[in-house]
């Protein structure tokens, strides 16, 4: 008994009519109101992600314009007619779908632009459906102008793209473009559920959820995956375990475990956990991102959790998430969420992604919990309340201390690790770093040339604060130069030899310098440039370096206040804590 060819789903449950095409709603209500109407454009742009029914359109755009049975301000085709049909099967003469990758020279297009002019031989219309469009050469777009500007009035011309911005200007302006968009997740969950139904199997809500994942908004990769696990399957009720064991990922049951057993510490549930997912073929990346994702759940429903249309989840795990969600804290998560995020990253990078994703989950369910340094001051408080009372040893802990006012000292911040708590230590700005002034000469008049060095650089950060004013750029050029020598008549610059393209956009803006030293000084010296060799002595600094000098020594500055600084002193010794990190803002 000769085989049934079996059609796949994608093909199968293929739309044929404007309303059953799924999530492009903007696209079919306005090709329908244009069909309905009577104002259909000649020539039409479909962009965007692969699998989102653009070439599905087309055909359906291709029966509207060659039903025999549309009724007059009707958009949707009957389906059932010659012509119709004839475009489903692909038997229509008149109906060319064109892959743009294998014909994408300007011979093939040359064909097309002929064939154009002769009248349909069995449709009302001739439709040419253009796909990958993108991929035609530069002659072909060219050959291809013309006629899409003006086809003859029996031609329409769809083109479809997932790269529109590889096209040209002179081809988008001459076509009614359309971006499509991915599926949105409630509303493709519901399009497979229904297709299940219709294929009479049984499939469970997180199922459904985990292949909406994995196909990233896209109708035909859905349909594909549930080829795949129909398949495997087989007429038996499709579990969340099935699919995730198809696929190759984490099922929501083992994400949740991860994630539970992180939060309350325990390594090793989450090490065994790791373990059984990828002996049965789970990626460490699949696995990682997937607790990403999870955490990332959290992390709403805790800010939103009354906005559960924000999670891509079945109505029963969006009750699971709000549930865990209240039982983690805030800050908790958001620490998971980091080192997870790193560890997708470094697993990237690796060839030992399993050592990677372990070490990872055990610095995660170990990672000490971070208290804000106002909760540490208020407690700090409190002990110190109980001891001025008499009673500092019996003194209970405040659950939840009174704010209090943000500390004024030096832009620092100190990250703090402690056997218990990880403080981060934020302290207030006091303020930028000091910039050198240049001091003018007494009275009204103009700058005086300066003799020392100090002079030298101070009056060369005022030049090029007014060159600044000018032209930023004007200042960027000459801010590498060291200042050899000036004197009334003279200005020699150095610049370093990593600088010689500085140098060489200095030369061009000399007139601009002249000018800002005939305002300033009174002067209008010959001006050298000279590139220094590698391995010459410094005889003088650039305002570059003398910035970055003084960058350097106001952070070290800054960090040796924040170390000293009697608050400072009194968390790390009441807590017995340890200064891991100071960050500063300079």
């Amino acid at each position: 008994m000769p085989a049934v060819s079996y059609l796949v789903l994608a093909r199968k449950y293929r739309p044929t009519r404007f309303s059953e095409v799924v999530g492009q709603d903007h696209v079919t209500r306005t090709l329908g109101n244009a069909f309905a109407t009577g104002r259909v454009h000649h020539a039409f742009l479909f962009c965007g992600p692969r699998g989102c029914g653009k070439t599905t359109l087309a055909r359906i755009v291709g029966k509207a314009l060659n039903c025999k049975d549309l009724a007059e301000g009707s958009a949707e085709p009957c389906g059932k007619c010659d012509a119709c049909e004839s475009i489903s099967n692909g038997s229509a003469v008149d109906y060319q779908e064109m892959d743009g990758a294998s014909n994408r020279g300007i011979d093939a297009i040359r064909e097309l632009t002929e064939a154009v002019r002769y009248q349909p031989a069995v449709l009302k219309k001739k439709v040419y459906v253009i796909d990958e469009v993108h991929m035609l050469t530069t002659e072909a777009f060219n050959a291809l102008l013309k006629t899409l500007e003006e086809p003859p009035p029996h031609v329409t011309f769809v083109l479809a793209t997932t790269e529109p911005h590889k096209l040209p200007n002179t081809i988008l302006s001459r076509c009614q473009r359309y971006d499509f968009k991915l599926v949105p997740a409630s509303r493709l969950a519901q399009h497979l559920a229904s297709i299940f139904e219709r294929e009479q199997l049984t499939i469970e809500a997180g199922a459904i959820s985990l292949v909406v994942r994995e196909s990233g908004g896209s109708v035909r990769d859905a349909l594909s995956l549930c080829d795949q696990i129909i398949s495997y399957v087989g007429n038996a009720a499709i579990t969340e375990a099935q699919v995730a064991e198809v696929l190759g990922v984490a099922d929501r049951s083992l994400t949740r475990t991860l994630v539970r057993s992180l939060a309350g510490g325990d390594a090793g549930t989450a090490l065994a956990a790791v373990e059984s997912a990828i002996e049965r073929g789970v990626d460490e990346i699949q696995l990682a991102r997937a607790v990403v994702r999870y955490l990332r759940d959290l992390a709403v429903l805790q800010v939103a959790p009354g906005h559960g249309e924000l999670i891509d989840a079945s109505a029963e795990e969006r009750a699971e998430l709000v549930a865990e969600a209240a039982a983690v804290e805030r800050s908790r998560v958001q620490q998971m969420f980091d080192r997870m995020l790193r560890c997708c990253d470094e697993l990237g990078k690796t060839l030992q992604p399993r050592l990677v994703i372990d070490c990872a989950l055990i610095d995660v369910a170990t990672i000490e919990p971070l208290v804000p340094l106002g909760d540490l001051i208020a407690r700090l408080g409190e002990l110190e309340r109980g001891a001025s009372r008499g009673g500092g040893g019996g003194t209970k802990p405040v659950a939840k201390p009174a704010p209090v006012k943000p500390v004024a000292l030096a832009p620092v911040q100190a990250e703090v690790r402690s056997p218990k708590p990880e403080v981060p230590v934020a302290i207030s700005p006091s303020g930028p770093v000091p910039k050198l002034q240049a001091t003018p000469a007494a009275g009204s008049g103009p700058h005086t040339i300066p003799t020392t060095p100090d002079a030298i650089l101070c009056e060369w950060e005022h030049v090029l604060g007014k060159l600044e004013a000018v032209n930023v750029t004007l200042s960027g050029a000459f801010e590498p130069a060291r200042v050899q020598a000036w004197t009334a008549t003279t200005l020699d610059l150095g610049f370093p030899s990593q600088f010689e393209a500085n140098k060489e956009m200095a030369e061009g803006k000399l007139d601009a310098l002249r000018s800002v030293l005939q305002a300033e000084y009174g002067m209008m010296p010959r001006i050298t440039i000279a590139l220094l060799d590698a391995g010459q002595p410094a005889s003088a600094q650039s305002l570059l370096e003398a910035t970055r000098e003084r960058t350097f020594a106001e952070r070290d500055k800054r960090v040796a206040e924040a170390r000293e600084h009697p608050i400072t002193k009194h968390v790390l010794q009441t807590f017995g804590a340890q200064i891991k990190e100071i960050k500063t803002d300079v």
